[in-house]
């Protein structure tokens, strides 16, 4: 069996001359593109602030506001957050409802799914969020009756 590196060139002397070149550039720009993604990651650099974790918006289906707050920075590891629910036509806390939020990493298949208890009237916990690595996380949150209340999606930076 002929390995492909045994087999004749079917490009021109001229074409094969340029190739190598063209190769170290390539890796070149590879290299700087790599640097240049960490410097816009911050790296922790002077004016660097953790996400606090606060977040406020009404629900798509424009019933039910919605105020997230992390207990303490967002970290890599275990988070908790309180969320108040309130009803947008009445201001009235949203009682006795279960809300169940859905954690997903961009870009990776880090998901986790988790129920909220009610620790007072419309302030409901989710604890334990696990965010396994830096990076932009997305969690929504739903309102649930017997169906679909309302529900909300934020995005997170961990660092």
């Amino acid at each position: 069996m002929i390995e492909p590196r045994d087999r004749p060139s079917t490009r021109s002397p001229k074409e094969r001359r340029g190739a190598r070149p063209r190769r170290a550039a390539v890796a070149a720009l590879a290299a700087v593109a790599a640097l240049a993604l960490v410097a816009l990651q911050g790296c922790g650099g002077e004016g660097w602030e953790p996400d606090p974790g606060k977040r406020q918006g009404s629900g798509v289906n424009g019933r039910i506001e919605f105020s997230v707050e992390s207990t303490a920075p967002l970290a890599v590891g275990a988070n908790t957050f309180h969320v108040r629910l309130t009803w947008l036509d009445s201001r009235s806390p949203v009682q006795r409802i279960k809300l169940r939020v859905y954690s997903t990493m961009l870009g990776m298949r880090h998901e986790s799914v988790h129920d909220a208890v009610e620790i007072e009237p419309g302030l409901y916990e989710v604890a334990n969020v696990p965010f396994s690595m830096t990076g932009t996380y997305d969690m929504q949150f739903r309102a649930l009756a017997s169906s679909l209340v309302d529900e909300a999606e934020f995005s997170f930076e961990v660092y």
